[in-house]
């Protein structure tokens, strides 16, 4: 005879409810903090073979979390707590907890957090530059998760920074951003890299009035399409991407066809997002917010957990971040890479030389090595020797007469070796420049 019961003809069942979802769950989540409701389902339906009901497994899996991490509001009750235990585990860390009272009752308002590795690897290995970003929490408390990036001498994301903030208003900014000049202090030469948003700008421009503002190109150009289109809207990117100002001009020219771009720019966008203007003793040529944007998509998946238990999560991937990057330095010798063993130059020399490039028009630079310049001007933003120059450098060290490791800023010798590649962390071609130095092109 066959069986027509619910429980074995597949169809969503209450037998199945929170509590067993919830006993199930619990082994899932200590196993992965980060495993979605989908997936709980999902191994829930094959393992038991029955046929869940979404809402009941997103509700056991909250049950599960409280169990395992306790509740939103001992979550919040922890946070002075986990302040002390931070500050007693990594001496000078900086921890600030700021609150509201409302009717009496006392609520959690925001949260800031710099460890003093994070700190110190900022200030002694890292560029003048820091990105500034936040995200949209997904529990209870919604609120946002605000973060500080760096970039160190590998081109690679490093976490400065991070906190929770009730809104993206002004008044929190300010005193988000008190709390970073509090850990990083007043550098001489700072960067700060933001998105459209005028209370962060406001922030910023208060907090370190010296610091070069830039903006996210990316947003910026998001905003100017809804408003320009054709040949002006796709002169743009080129524009933020040159070094030159004559080149930044040429393409401008053409933008500004429309006679209402400039007014635009000049009254909605006016932070630096082109390279032409950036500061080059930064050593950071970055036109988009793109590092922020990969400590987002770093912790995407447990935005949902309670205020402390996402804190010490997000620790814990800094540890790790940081002990997998030890591991990987450890395994190479030098400065830069690829390391291979590289002779001495044999003596102190101030080439220069001009240097064409066959793969575009016959493009001419002169490159001058003692100065670590190139008239392309790539090399005076990035810290790091450009197409042209790697060429001739490469010239030199096949006669011996320098070595490649004297090319590289001082800001890239901290940490982890160093990748020397045309437009790094881009994605384009390694460097492939024919150097082509012609009789008398070389000189002292």
């Amino acid at each position: 005879m066959e069986h027509i019961c619910s429980s074995t003809s597949g169809k969503v069942t209450s037998m199945t409810s929170q509590s067993w979802v919830a006993n199930k769950a619990v082994a899932m989540l200590k196993k992965d903090p980060t495993v979605g409701a989908m997936k709980i389902l999902k191994d829930l339906q094959d393992e038991h073979h029955v046929t869940l009901n979404y809402h009941t497994v997103w509700k056991g899996k909250q049950k599960a979390a409280t169990g395992l991490y306790g509740s939103w509001e001992e979550s919040f009750r922890m946070l002075y707590n986990y302040k002390a235990e931070i500050e007693l585990r990594s001496p000078g860390s900086i921890v600030e907890i700021d609150t509201t009272t409302h009717e009496g009752e006392v609520h959690f308002s925001k949260l800031f957090i710099a460890f003093k590795p994070c700190i110190d690897g900022f200030v002694n290995g890292c560029r003048p530059y820091i990105s500034i970003d936040s995200t949209h929490l997904n529990g209870k408390w919604n609120g946002q998760l605000a973060v500080v990036t760096a970039l160190d001498g590998h081109n690679w994301m490093f976490p400065v920074a991070y906190g929770f903030i009730e809104s993206e208003n002004g008044d929190n900014w300010a005193w988000f951003m008190n709390q970073v000049k509090k850990a990083i202090g007043d550098p001489p030469v700072l960067a700060v890299c933001t998105d459209a948003c005028k209370g962060l700008e406001n922030a910023v421009k208060k907090v370190f009035p010296q610091a070069e503002q830039r903006e996210c190109f990316r947003h910026m150009w998001h905003n100017f399409q809804k408003y320009f289109h054709g040949d002006v809207f796709g002169r743009l990117w080129p524009s933020a991407r040159a070094y030159r100002p004559e080149e930044y001009q040429h393409h401008m020219a053409k933008v500004d066809a429309s006679e209402k771009v400039y007014p635009y720019l000049r009254d909605y966008h006016n932070l630096l997002w082109m390279r032409c203007m950036f500061n080059p003793a930064i050593k950071c040529d970055y036109i988009n917010n793109n590092h922020a944007e990969c400590f987002n998509a770093w912790v995407r998946d447990i935005k949902d957990l309670p205020i402390v238990q996402l804190a010490d999560k997000i620790r814990e991937m800094i540890m790790e971040l940081f002990g997998k990057r030890r591991m990987i330095g450890e395994r190479f010798t030098g400065i830069i890479l690829p390391c291979g063993e590289v002779k001495n130059a044999k003596a102190s020399t101030d080439w220069s030389g001009e240097v064409k490039n066959a793969n575009k028009e016959d493009e001419r630079h002169v490159v001058k090595t003692l100065t670590h310049e190139c008239t392309c001007l790539q090399w005076q933003h990035t810290g790091k020797p450009c197409d042209h120059a790697l060429a001739f450098i490469n010239v030199l060290q096949a006669r011996n007469f320098v070595n490649m490791e004297d090319y590289v800023h001082g800001r890239e010798r901290h940490g982890m070796p160093v990748v020397i590649s045309s437009n790094e962390g881009r994605g384009r071609r390694s460097t492939r420049a024919e150097a082509r130095c012609e009789a008398g092109a070389m000189r002292r």
